[in-house]
């Protein structure tokens, strides 16, 4: 397995260094190669320029953009960009657009290719859930009590390299509403991420980190009818994914 780190978010003004700082650690390198993938967000140009004062501008890191939407790269740049990174970042916005546009260009099989190779893989919103299993696509829940008053959503099926439905912004109003109709819905354990607080996914081990004090992970399934909400400990050390399964 590979590295992957999921961000559930950021509430402003607050800072996700203490998060950036240990995906750079993740990779061995103190100023490793950066890649950032804006495409959930329309290649937007802002969040561009964030990240690049980010990684760039704090921790000294080479940046590099992937656009595929602004522009259309053939795919051997797309490949000779992903595989020259040591660090894959994906934006929020988007995990609709972002998968089309994916499966579009066939990034999937090269990010499929790094992550066996050991790049390290990091997102957030969109970006970090993306790299589980499904999700529902819908601006909101809030309201809907159960999966059989629910029909405004459409089913994601995502990249799968995290065995989990991954639900960012847990914190946010109609996050726990809808993460609770994906368990119903999906059944199987989901991962809940608040902003500012991240879960790293690493060689078949897991680790929750936080900026804040009251940011937390939680791990959610159902149990008989009810739907059962866990917060997952903090600790320094990592910890076996399988857990997560039990």
């Amino acid at each position: 397995m590979g590295k992957i780190v999921t961000i559930g978010g950021v509430t402003p003004p607050a800072s996700l260094d203490v998060i950036d700082k240990e995906i750079i650690k993740l990779t061995g390198k103190k100023q490793p190669k950066m890649l950032y993938v804006p495409t959930a967000g329309g290649d937007n140009l802002g969040y561009c320029e964030l990240y690049r004062s980010i990684y760039e501008g704090r921790f000294g890191c080479e940046v590099d953009i992937l656009f595929l939407i602004n522009e259309m790269p053939a795919e051997d740049e797309i490949r000779k960009k992903i595989f020259s990174a040591d660090i894959i970042y994906v934006g929020g916005g988007s995990v609709v657009k972002l998968l089309e546009v994916f499966k579009s260009f066939n990034v999937i099989p090269m990010l499929k290719e790094a992550y066996n190779e050991g790049k390290v893989f990091a997102g957030i919103s969109a970006g970090a859930l993306c790299w589980g299993l499904n999700y529902f696509d819908t601006e909101n829940t809030a309201g809907f009590k159960t999966i059989k008053e629910f029909s405004d959503y459409t089913r994601v099926n995502c990249m799968g390299f995290v065995p989990f439905t991954i639900c960012p912004h847990y914190n946010l109003e109609g996050y726990k509403e809808k993460m609770d109709l994906m368990t119903e819905d999906f059944g199987h354990v989901g991962i809940a991420i608040d902003n500012d607080c991240a879960v790293q996914f690493v060689d078949g081990s897991y680790r929750v980190i936080a900026t804040k004090e009251d940011a937390n992970a939680y791990r959610v399934y159902k149990k008989g009818e009810e739907i059962i909400r866990e917060v997952i400990t903090k600790a320094v050390d990592f910890r076996a994914l399988e857990e997560l399964y039990n």
